[in-house]
Order: C-alpha cells, then structure tokens, then sequence
C-alpha cells in the first residue's frame, strides 16, 4: 500500500513587524528560508516541499528566490493564511501536510518524520508534540487535508484559524482527532528560542552556528540541546524577546527623530533603545520617520527597522506622517524632535483624527501638552514648565531615560566586577558623534598641561568634524593616548576608563550608568542646566558652556579628579545608584500597558 502523499508547505511572508524581510536574512552564510528548504528536502516522509506567500508585491523577492531553488510557490491572500494553505495544499494535491512556518530554520527532519508517521499509525487528523513536555523543536505541526479541509468549512470565520491555521486545532482539541507523540530525551529542553522574530533571535541562532562549528543548514537540534545544557548562558543572546501570543492584534509605532553632524545623533541613538525594547519585550513592529540623512539610513538600517524618509519639503512633513498613520494603522507616534513647527492643537487634532497613541521624549516645547506619555529626564526645567494643561501623564527622573541594551549588559559586569585602580589611570574623551564645537580639540589640548601621569582614550564619532585639526594637535602630545572612530561597542570601551571628559548629551547618562565619574563640557546653556542634575547628585563636574570654559578649567578639574581615588570611587557609585539603564524598557512597558488600557 503506497503511502499518502505529504507535502511541507512553508508559510513566509516578507513584511514580519518586528523583523522586515527576516526570511531572507544571512545565517551562517545563507537565507534564513534556505535552511528550511535545505532541511525539509532530507525529510523521507515528505515528497514536495513549496511555499505559500501572499501575492502581494513585498513578496516578490521571496517568491523569486525560492523559485529559483527550485521549490513550487503559491500565492495568495495577505491576511488569510487559511485560504493561502489550502490553495497551496489543493494544487499540490496533498493528503498529508506538514505546515512549517518560515522563521524555524533548525526545522529537524526527524522529527517531521516522526509526526507523519504518527498521523499515519494513530489514523488521527492532527498530530502534536506531547503537551507540558518541554522541546526544543518549534514552528511545524502535521495534518491531513481531510482536518484542513473541515478547519475551511467549520472555522473560516475564527480569527485563530484565519491566521494561525493549527493554534485553532490546539485550541479546541475534540475538532479533529488529535494525537500527541512522546518527545524524545534528547530533544527535551525549555527556554531557547530558535525561531527568528528580531534580530537578536538571528545573532542567537549564528552563534550557535559558530559554536557547534556548524555550515549552514547542517546543525542537529540535538547537538544544541547538549550544547545548551553546558553552556546556559549562551541564551542570554535572545533572552529578553517575547513571544508573540496568537490572537493578539500586531502593535506598530512610528518614531519621528532626526540625527546630523549639526544637531547630532543623540536622538536617534535613545530612540532605537527604545525601538529595540519596544520590538523585543513588547511585539511591537518599528518604524521610524526621519529627514533625509545617510546616518539615519545606516543605523536605521543596521537594527532592521522600517524608515520613512521624509520630503525635503518641511512643509510635507506632516503630510507624510498622517498618511502613514492612516495607511498602516499604527498605534503610536513617538516624539523625539525639537523646533519642527509643530503645534499643541495641530498635535492634539492629529491624536484625535487618527486615533493614536502620543509618546513625547525629553521635551520643553508646548507640543508637549496634547501628548498622552511624556517622559523627561531629571532636569530642573521640566519642574519649571506649566503643565496645567497637560492632555495625558508626566514620567520625570532617572527611572525613564533611555539607553541601549549594552549599557545594561555592561553595568551588570561594573556591579559584579567593580572597577579596581590601575598604576595609570584612564580618561575617556567623548564629545559625540560629529563634535561641531570641536570640544575634542579643546580636551587635546588642555591634558597636555595635566602633570599627573595617565592614558587618554579619544573616542571619534562617525561624522567627526575636525578630523585634520585633531591629527595636527594629536602629533604634539607626550602623553600616552589611543585613538577610536565610530564605535559600536561603546559600553564596553567606558566600562575600562576612571575618569570622562565629556559632552554633556545622551552620553553622559550612559556614562552614569556605567559607573564613571564624568566632567562635563555643555553644547548650549541649557545642557549646562541641565548637567546640574548630574552635579546635584555627586556623580559628575560641570563646567559649563564650552565658549566659556578657558583651558585652566579643564586642567584643574581633571588633576583634581585624578589625584583622589576615594573621590572617584565616591562618584561611581552614587553614578550606578542614580541610573540603572533599564529606562527603555520602563517606558515599552508603560507605552504596551496604556495601549492594553485603552483598548
């Protein structure tokens, strides 16, 4: 007797929220849907493998690439994936189907067998691994046509079965007859994540490529597990991510900020903490809303988010952005821009017309006022401002300013390692990305008149603007020094130093967070008003407008800092008590809870 026909059909699309175009990420040197093609094809039970995509046109690419691999694509409805499987399963005329979803690129090919079989010898509808057990296989479940046939004529109109096909079989067990299969010892293991939501889940499932020297598509799920077993920690990679939970309407956020050499790139750096939090601890899908500028692209870009790059007509700005609001429906506007012109009733008319949720970030201007979230550092203006008129809730101090991960990451090892002295201490240089003022070449200057031996550590920001004054200064120093351009690990390279000298920007929080006592050099009054919170809480010096800090301050500030440890000392840890870097986090959570309020 011939067996049934089976066929794995891959459900792929290239417009996830979270992760834009995932399934054609790099893992170990091929696409993410390359691994699950390659696995499925070693399957002995399954006779064709295709894919079912949406007909859209984002998912042109996929379904060119996979056809060039050889593999049948079927296209249809972008939002019912019901319909899209069973008109996949009809024209393969498939009696067994295996549905695989497109972000499971360690598919195991066993144990896809082992489902078919299982189907076959219990003469059920559906078959599922063994409930409460846990498994390190995710993302495919086994069925016949004759169970995905009833599911399009009994649950058509359910949202869990439109959109989530088997979740319905799951959740009502008696639909079909359902068999569960025992799993295997060696594939027993809870808490890994090894399917692809964001980008942190890809760099988890490299390194695993990495560590179990593994090519491309030829890891066994069963060596992870040993690994995993041994080497725990290794989790941590993608530790944070959530799960999306079925059923649950996709959240989307638009962020409007900007980054250039003249206003810097503090903006954009906050935002995408934020971003991250948002995308990996809340399921929200990113995109952001920027002027025209090859940073904003480059970084945007780099974290996988979407980018709406606005006209050069400022005037359309507004336009753009309501359009967007409407044509995708997002949920949130987030605010991190100063001086666009915008005003509290324009605001406040927008929020109502489009139904969405106002974020503001760190902002003095009365737009403030029609938002529904404002967060603000601890500042002494923001007390200063009339907030009578507030439409939503205030957050101010320490606990809601924004921060990337690795800043986290870093001040865990400060906390659990603290930083011991060194025969020669170490002054951190960091004036931001582009440095107009050429702070830089203040600092340059000012430490060759600092008598106390030490090592400087000058950082240079990607669109650093005084790179051949800086090359000219730095030749007449005679004191030890390292030079570093545009740096991504930049947590790790504060985390070493004793001391900062510093613009006073998103920096000098990071720098709090680490535990580094800082001296500040301010950009505009404001700042230096602003550094007060830093001086008020004894972790940091400042000294004030940069047009009025003479080269003496800086010497004497530095000499006195360097020559007193226990000061130093004193300062780091009134720095790690003030700013635990996890605002990001605090703020996704508060944008996710008032969302699930609302609705």
């Amino acid at each position: 007797m011939s067996r049934p026909r089976t066929v794995a059909i891959i459900q792929a699309r290239m417009g996830s929220a979270r992760f834009p175009r995932k399934v054609l990420a790099d893992l170990a040197g091929q696409p993410v849907i390359w691994h699950l093609i390659h696995r499925l094809r070693q399957c002995q039970c399954v006779d064709e493998v295709m894919l079912a995509t949406s007909d859209q046109m984002g998912d042109d690419d996929l379904a060119g690439y996979v056809t060039r691999l050889g593999v049948r694509v079927v296209r249809g409805s972008e939002t019912d994936v019901l319909q899209r499987i069973l008109k996949s399963a009809r024209e393969a005329k498939a009696e067994i189907i295996v549905r695989v979803t497109g972000d499971a690129p360690l598919v195991d090919p066993a144990s896809v067998d082992a489902q078919v079989r299982g189907l076959l010898e219990h003469q059920a509808g559906f078959c599922i691994a063994e409930q409460g057990v846990p498994d390190i296989n995710e993302g495919f479940e086994a069925f016949t046509m004759a169970a995905l046939t009833k599911l399009g004529s009994e649950a058509s109109a359910d949202p869990i079965a439109v959109e989530h096909t088997c979740t319905y079989f799951k959740k009502h067990p008696g639909f079909v007859n359902t068999v569960m299969l025992p799993v295997p010892e060696d594939l027993q293991f809870k808490g890994a994540r090894l399917s692809v939501d964001t980008p942190a889940d890809l760099e988890f499932l490299n390194l695993l490529h990495e560590r179990l020297g593994a090519r491309a598509g030829e890891i066994d799920v069963r060596s992870v597990v040993l690994l995993l077993r041994k080497q725990p920690e290794l989790m941590r990679v993608n530790a944070a991510v959530a799960q999306k939970v079925a059923g649950l309407k996709n959240r989307t956020v638009l962020i409007r900020c900007d980054a250039s050499p003249e206003i810097g790139h503090g903006h954009l750096i906050r935002c995408l903490a934020l971003a991250e939090a948002l995308r990996e601890e809340q399921s929200m899908g990113i995109t952001f809303a920027t002027r025209a500028s090859p940073v904003c692209s480059k970084l945007i870009s780099e974290c996988r988010h979407r980018h709406l790059v606005l006209a050069d007509d400022v005037s359309m700005h507004w336009t753009q952005i309501e359009d967007y609001i409407r044509q995708t429906g997002a949920d949130v506007l987030v605010l991190d821009l100063r001086g666009d012109g915008i005003t509290t009733d324009f605001l406040a008319d927008l929020r109502d017309r489009c139904g969405v949720l106002l974020v503001d970030v760190d902002d003095m201007e009365e737009k403030r006022l029609a938002c529904d979230l404002v967060f603000s550092p601890p500042v002494r203006q923001v007390k200063r401002l009339d907030w009578n008129k507030l439409h939503g809730r205030l957050f101010w101090g320490w606990d809601w300013v924004l921060m990337r991960r690795q800043f986290q990451q870093v001040r865990q090892k400060r906390v659990d390692a603290p930083r011991r002295e060194r025969f020669l201490p170490e002054i951190l240089v960091t004036m931001g990305g582009s440095d107009p003022a050429g702070m830089t070449l203040q600092a340059v200057t000012a430490l060759q008149k600092v008598t106390m031996p030490f090592h400087a550590v000058f950082v240079l920001g990607g669109s650093f603007c005084h790179q051949a004054a800086f090359d000219a200064e730095i030749q007449k120093v005679s004191y030890s020094h390292e030079i570093h351009r545009a740096v991504d690990a930049m947590a790790e390279l504060m985390a070493k130093a004793d001391l900062a000298l510093a613009c006073f920007s998103v920096t000098a929080y990071e720098l709090a967070a680490i535990g580094v006592p800082a001296i500040y050099l301010s950009l505009t009054d404001d700042h230096f008003e602003s550094s007060q919170a830093f001086v008020d809480a004894g972790l940091g010096i400042s000294l004030g407008h940069h047009e009025h800090v003479d080269e003496a301050a800086i010497i004497h500030a530095v000499s006195e800092i360097l020559v007193d440890s226990p000061r130093r000392l004193t300062m780091s840890q009134a720095a790690l008590d003030h700013c635990d870097a996890l605002g990001a986090q605090r703020i996704a959570a508060e944008i996710a809870q008032t969302l699930q309020y609302r609705s």
